[in-house]
């Protein structure tokens, strides 16, 4: 017992100084200390580049599309970040629904001149409270940003309407294909039809 004593306070003391396992590597650690070392050596251009690389390198390895944050909003946004939540998830049958979502992982088109697509096309499913399916619309809508940089901050401005449908809550099921990549991402929002 007492050597087992002696390897197990050996075993802590190590992992007390970092001794206890090989320091793992990899692109994104390589490129951090890069970070690291042009923020020591004050070169804040070149720091902010490498974590521009290193966000890249996290972007592209997202499996599927991923969604920051959807919600109900007053107005079709203004801009990334500039909206206006609505305060309840309650509407008229035929009024209009305004959902504001932030997805990242997509990828870039080429559309030439230096340029950069963003693009999805949009399917939504109706479902009832319950998950049953009420409505199915594939290819909904198009969403798409042309411009000389890869943006990564990218709004999904979506207008749904209802119209006769009887009051109760739903579920809008919306489903977002990457027009430059085969990922998708889906979320849903609640509403509640009240009269």
């Amino acid at each position: 017992m007492p050597g087992k004593l002696n390897l197990l306070n050996a075993a802590v003391v190590a992992a007390a100084l970092g001794l206890a396992a090989p320091v793992m590597a990899g692109p994104v650690a390589d490129k951090a200390a890069e970070v690291e070392a042009a923020m020591a050596a004050g070169d804040s251009a070149a720091a902010l580049t490498g974590a521009s690389d290193i966000m890249a390198q996290v972007w592209d390895a997202t499996p599927d599309l991923g969604i920051r944050q959807s919600l109900l909003v007053t107005e079709p946004a203004a801009g990334y970040g500039i909206y206006n939540p609505r305060p309840t998830n309650q509407y008229k049958s035929g009024e209009p629904v305004y959902v504001y979502a932030e997805p990242f992982g997509f990828a870039y088109g080429s559309p030439g001149e230096g340029l950069s697509a963003i693009g999805f096309t949009v399917d939504l499913r109706v479902l009832s409270e319950s998950g049953e399916v009420l409505a199915e619309m594939p290819a909904l809508a198009d969403l798409n940003l042309t411009s000389r940089y890869q943006n990564r901050e990218f709004q999904a401005n979506l207008t749904y309407t209802l119209s006769g449908v009887a009051p109760g809550k739903y579920v809008l099921e919306t489903t977002l294909h990457d027009k430059n990549s085969a990922k998708t991402g889906t979320f849903q929002t609640t509403i509640e039809i009240v009269e």
